[in-house]
């Protein structure tokens, strides 16, 4: 049941009114979400409830154990044991298939281990797990002790499939309180709904066509067009993700839940640094707090900061899937940050660029398009089936085969990341994309309007497709 069908806007409409109807009692509430939750994720696995479960219960578990054990020594035990169990889970499921195809003699093996279905989410819902129980053991929140409302929140349906990963010290507390969202927060999530789904059916899906194409038939392609095939997947990725992620947080603040905003502008970055600080925020401050700070951060010597920013980019790389090619995409990434740290040319902005004003200056759009560029010559590691694809890839672009006549097809398509890119460039300096409550409400019911009708004549009338970031 994806976001952007009619059987999920049948099956939220009923959720919605029920919970409206009970919110003076927090319990009920907990429960239809629970419910409505499980339903949810059982159209794309049924038998996987089974094991979400048990990761519930092991992190509830211990976590309530953990904020009754005094002693120091016995609770960091308690957490290392949590979560080698989590991890080894997430890693048997999603990654047995890598580890088992690259240690000689356990090749024979892979075939088995391949045949496992991997939970769509699977990432998000046990790094939520994982850092809920951190968090209890660093004593920054107490366990939860009702059951109900710790699985309501692990299992929340808007984010257990492609995110935001919450942070359980601000989300969790909001399952504890009954809240009734006012008419200016319900326009507000409306206007960010609707604005999520016209990018991920009007831009994203009319993309996508043509970015398969590219890398379906890249051997017959010319450097030409498998360049515009790479920045069209660029933009692909960011409308289809950053759509799901906007649909996602205004469903869930109508329900009284706000989720961290997990897209902020990030084609407009001026450098590597700021790009991965507004792209997949959540993911971004989860490795933060749980892996890069508990590792030192950026203190000591700079050789050690050094490794450890490669570490990190190579444990991003594989968290998005089970491959040597998104390894050499995080580890090639952050050669990119190699460069600015030993330049000591890693500016960390404030705000968005060229504020107030309606053009960029000729400074800024050079480092807007730079920054762009090197962001998407690296995803031709994440998109290729494999490494002899990337090499061709390489190859063919960076050539003087580049210079010749792209194909029209390819071209053309380019025209749906206008609309966007416009409307979010004008808007970059607010929380939402669509919030005009400035305007008259006339203005805002006939920009509302005007996306309803490009949602409506510009979608694919296909059926629809999920999320790119499914599969991680």
């Amino acid at each position: 049941m994806l976001f952007n069908t009619l059987d999920f806007a049948k099956f939220f409409c009923i959720v919605l009114l029920v919970y409206w109807l009970v919110w003076r009692w927090r319990t009920v509430q907990n429960v239809l979400l629970l419910a409505a939750s499980w339903y949810f994720y059982n159209h794309f696995h049924s038998y996987i409830i089974i094991y979400l479960v048990s990761l519930i219960t092991v992190s509830y578990s211990s976590a309530l154990c953990m904020d009754r054990i005094e002693n120091p020594k016995k609770r960091k035990n308690l957490l290392i044991v949590t979560v080698c169990i989590l991890g080894l889970g997430l890693s048997y499921i999603k990654y047995s298939g890598l580890i088992l195809g690259n240690i000689p003699g356990l090749d024979r093996w892979q075939a088995k281990a391949l045949h496992i279905i991997i939970p769509i989410g699977i990432s998000y819902f046990t790094f939520s797990s994982i850092g809920y129980c951190v968090d209890v053991y660093r004593k920054k929140i107490a366990a939860e002790l009702n059951y109900i409302t710790y699985a309501s929140y692990i299992s929340f349906f808007p984010h257990i499939l492609c995110g935001p990963i919450p942070s359980a010290a601000n989300l969790l507390p909001q399952f504890r309180k009954p809240v009734m969202p006012s008419l200016e927060i319900i326009e507000l999530s409306l206007s960010e709904i609707l604005w999520g789904l016209f990018k991920k059916m009007v831009v994203a899906d009319n993309m996508v066509i043509a970015v398969n194409y590219c890398f379906a038939e890249y051997r017959d392609q010319t450097g030409s067009t498998l360049f515009l095939g790479v920045a069209l997947f660029s933009f692909y990725i960011y409308a289809d993700f950053s759509g799901y992620s906007e649909i996602a947080r205004g469903v869930s603040r109508l329900l009284g839940i706000e989720l961290v905003r997990n897209f902020q502008m990030p084609l407009f970055s001026r450098n590597p640094g700021e790009l991965w600080r507004r792209w997949h925020t959540s993911l971004r401050k989860w490795i933060l707090d749980y892996i890069y700070l508990p590792m030192g951060g950026n203190k000591g010597p700079k050789y050690r900061y050094i490794l450890l920013m490669f570490f990190i980019f190579g444990f991003s790389g594989l968290w998005h899937g089970a491959s040597i090619l998104f390894v050499f995409w995080g580890l090639l990434n952050g050669m990119y940050f190699l460069v600015y740290i030993l330049t000591d040319n890693l500016t960390h902005y404030k705000q968005p660029p060229s504020p107030g004003k309606i053009f960029p200056t000729l400074k800024e759009a050079g480092k807007i398009s730079l920054t762009f560029l090197l962001a998407t010559i690296m995803r031709i590691f994440f998109r290729s089936p494999d490494i002899y694809a990337a090499k061709e890839f390489f190859f063919k672009i960076f050539s003087l085969n580049l210079f010749t006549m792209p194909e029209m097809l390819v071209v053309k398509q380019f025209i749906w990341c206008v609309p966007m890119m416009v409307v979010e460039w004008l808007q970059r300096e607010k929380e939402y994309i669509l919030e005009m409550r400035k305007f008259n409400p006339v203005i805002r019911i006939v920009v509302y309007a005007a996306v309803i009708a490009g949602i409506y004549y510009f979608s694919r009338k296909q059926s629809a497709t999920e999320c790119y970031y499914f599969k991680f």
